[in-house]
């Protein structure tokens, strides 16, 4: 797999982070600047495991839109190396959608039908989350790689970005692919300006 490849499926897995079922509630309603959410990733393709750590900063925040900035590190074939950081603008005056093309990054075009939902208590490093979980089809391109997944999120009311957990099982440029992030640590730091 190439890290191109990679970086398609990444760039899927992103949009998870700035995108949710619709509900009544936008999880960046209450955000502040500095607020961010750090993720564990475990991806295995063709035999290799892909390690890495994502962390989703609210960078601007006005009354109507949050800037988001999601950054992070990967170790691939023993090597550790930067993920290119992906920002996205989220408009607070509606509810996130991931069905909608608009929360898919890195010139990412594909079709997202929402499946099934239902509620589960998770576990993540020693907390319990109340969760709603909703799984997703997602077919398309991304950087210019042909992508099939299926999706699986967890959302939490006490994650400030809203997601607890993601799993995505993916068909990407011909190699199968299986990817988990968990949530690792939220907190607020001061933003650069």
């Amino acid at each position: 797999m190439t890290i191109r490849a990679f970086l398609a499926a990444l760039a899927l897995a992103t949009a998870a982070l700035t995108g949710r079922a619709a509900d009544d509630e936008n999880p960046y309603k209450t955000a502040k600047v500095g607020d961010f959410a750090t993720y564990t990733l475990v991806t295995k393709v063709a035999g290799i495991n892909i390690d890495g750590t994502l962390v989703q900063t609210v960078t601007a925040k006005s009354d109507k839109e949050a800037t988001v900035k999601v950054t992070g590190t990967i170790t691939f074939g023993g090597n550790k190396q930067e993920i290119p950081a992906q920002e996205q603008k989220i408009d607070l005056t509606k509810p996130l959608d991931p069905t909608k093309g608009a929360n898919l990054p890195g010139g990412a075009d594909a079709k997202v039908e929402k499946g099934k939902e239902g509620k589960e208590k998770i576990k993540l490093n020693g907390k319990e989350y109340d969760c709603t979980w909703t799984t997703y089809k997602v077919k398309g391109k991304a950087m210019g790689q042909e992508i099939d997944a299926d999706v699986k999120v967890w959302m939490s009311k006490a994650v400030p970005s809203g997601m607890a957990k993601m799993t995505m099982t993916a068909e990407i440029a011909g190699q199968k692919m299986d990817m988990t992030m968990e949530l690792k640590e939220t907190g607020s730091k001061k933003v650069k300006e």
